[in-house]
């Protein structure tokens, strides 16, 4: 790592403590409404903390969606996986939303000896052309156009049958909002069949948080549910839902006749079968399977589940399918082997600089965004970057479905784990993940968004207080919004808003303020900031700094 050495700052040492990098997951300023729940929370630290940092022009609002993230347009939404790239690399990365669309809508995708070997083998020998992923336009794992544009590329490769395993999102869009990209993708595929003669349907499907879209190996029974369905041609079944149906919705409206208030995250797994009763999606050897998906957390685990011996659940069937990925989802574990559009990767994440310079580093969230913090921070790579001057912590987090009943989540365990290790005075540079804020608005409860925000304002008041007790400085910031727009506590979308960005230094003395003459700050420029306030030189590959030194 000789060539990532940095310069130091003549006019900035650094203080004598940490630097804590406080993440606020979810976080962003909205309105003050009934529907912002950050703003009905009794948050008297940080809203201390905010007034503190305006009054010595140390807070900002930053860009955080769109654009500003790597994302095709400004009116996409941003999120963890962005968020933490664009902070980590110093820089806006170019998002696998962005090539997905560029590759597929372009028609290149098409063009490629890979695409056009995999059609030929499946019309040569009769087989079927399976398609899984999030059918939503929440651009966040997938976006419904990219389904359109492979089922067209797949119509003029003249693939006569195509199966449609579709997850239910409800997370990323409207929590009832399932049936209208039903009868977007219905319509389509009625198109094509009605056009070309071909044999196009919906086979399966399942809420995401219920069925296939596991991360971090947290519930593999979700997994399973999404394998027994999609391949195995077995949904789940209960004594007032059978599981079988002749359409995706007469499933959907089935669930939601057991319960009318359900999220299509949560509905329960379905299968569609033929006038006989037999499943029409079911795999069979030969077939091949296309993952959708573009982004890679929620693909690993059912990727493994095709392509090796590792995977957490008892297989009811497992047919020779040949598996391919939107994107390659892990590049350490080569999950998918085969995949059709090279993921984004950052060569020179601040952590390489911070190892280069021998800077300890310590990283910690419970398991819902430990990937966030470790995996995206540090430009899409896996592991440790440098062990010897690296530390990450993960706490275990409980299952999803337990988060609206437990909003404080593992934040005081965070915490607690965070502020232990900080005494011990062993690391430079410390970052924390508070999840609270984005996975309680996921849940579209404002009441429990509300206690969320509670918890961690005073998770964050004993973390900055500690930090000013070292000598250090504390960073407050947020990667994205969500809880501060939830209509009514319906909401359970991320939000278009920006996100606040604080500094509180234990020594300052007007040696710096924010740099207004950054035209739009957004969070590709805190990287250099980082760099700055451990009092090194930004290299040339990172974006502006938020702050600008007094002369």
């Amino acid at each position: 790592m000789s060539d990532l050495h940095l310069k130091e700052m003549d006019k900035f040492k650094g203080r004598g403590g940490p630097l804590a990098f406080i993440i606020l997951d979810g976080v962003g300023i909205g309105p003050e409404s009934d529907d912002n729940a950050f703003y009905r929370a009794k948050t008297p630290f940080l809203d201390e903390l905010i007034t503190n940092c305006k009054d010595k022009c140390l807070f900002t609002e930053l860009k955080a969606h769109g654009t500003a993230v790597g994302l095709p347009s400004d009116e996409e939404m941003g999120n963890s996986e962005v968020g933490h790239n664009a902070m980590g690399a110093g820089r806006i990365v170019k998002q696998r939303a962005t090539l997905a669309k560029d590759s597929i809508l372009s028609g290149n995708l098409f063009e490629t000896e890979k695409w056009k070997n995999l059609t030929t083998r499946i019309i040569e020998n009769e087989k079927t052309l399976h398609f899984m992923g999030l059918l939503s336009d929440g651009y966040v794992h997938s976006h419904i156009t990219h389904l359109f544009g492979l089922l067209d590329g797949a119509a003029i490769s003249k693939v006569g049958k195509i199966r449609v395993h579709t997850l239910l999102d409800g997370r990323d869009v409207p929590p009832q909002s399932a049936l209208t990209y039903i009868d977007q993708l219905e319509q389509k595929l009625d198109m094509i069949n009605g056009t070309h003669g071909f044999d196009y349907k919906i086979a399966s499907g399942g809420g995401r948080m219920r069925v296939t879209m596991d991360r971090y190996y947290s519930d593999w029974d979700v997994v399973r549910r999404g394998w027994e369905a999609h391949v195995c041609g077995i949904p789940e079944q209960h004594s007032d839902y059978h599981g079988y149906f002749k359409s995706a919705k007469e499933a959907i409206k089935s669930a939601r006749a057991r319960d009318p208030e359900i999220s299509d995250q949560y509905l329960p797994s379905f299968v569609i079968v033929n006038d006989g009763e037999e499943p029409i999606g079911k795999m069979n050897d030969g077939d091949v399977m296309i993952n959708f998906n573009f982004r890679g957390d929620r693909a690993v685990e059912i990727s493994q589940a095709f392509e090796t011996e590792n995977y957490g659940f008892e297989k009811k069937c497992d047919p020779m399918v040949k598996y391919y990925g939107l994107l390659q989802y892990d590049k350490k574990m080569d999950l998918p082997h085969n995949y059709f559009i090279e993921p984004p990767e950052v060569d020179d994440p601040i952590t390489k600089y911070l190892c280069a310079e021998k800077v300890s580093q310590y990283a910690i969230a419970e398991t819902h965004k430990y990937g966030h913090i470790t995996y995206f921070w540090n430009g899409n790579k896996e592991g440790y970057v440098c062990e010897d001057y690296e530390k990450y912590v993960e706490i275990q987090s409980d299952p999803s479905e337990m988060i609206e009943e437990n909003p404080e989540m593992k934040a005081e365990e965070v915490k607690n784990r965070f502020l232990d290790v900080l005494s011990t005075s062993n690391y430079k540079f410390m970052r924390v993940n508070f999840a609270n804020g984005d996975m309680v608005g996921h849940t579209g409860n404002i009441n429990a968004a509300i206690v969320s925000a509670e918890k961690v304002d005073q998770c964050v008041k004993e973390i900055v207080s500690k930090v000013l007790e070292h000598e250090g400085i504390a960073i407050v910031t947020a990667d994205h919004g969500n809880l501060e727009e939830m209509g009514e506590g319906q909401e359970t979308a991320h939000s278009l808003n920006p996100v606040m960005f604080n500094i509180v230094d234990s020594g300052y003395n007007n040696e710096y303020i924010i740099n207004e003459d950054i035209e739009e700050p957004g969070l590709g420029n805190i990287g250099a900031t980082i760099l700055n306030l451990l009092g090194f030189e930004k290299p040339d590959t990172f974006m502006d700094s938020l702050i600008s030194f007094n002369k």
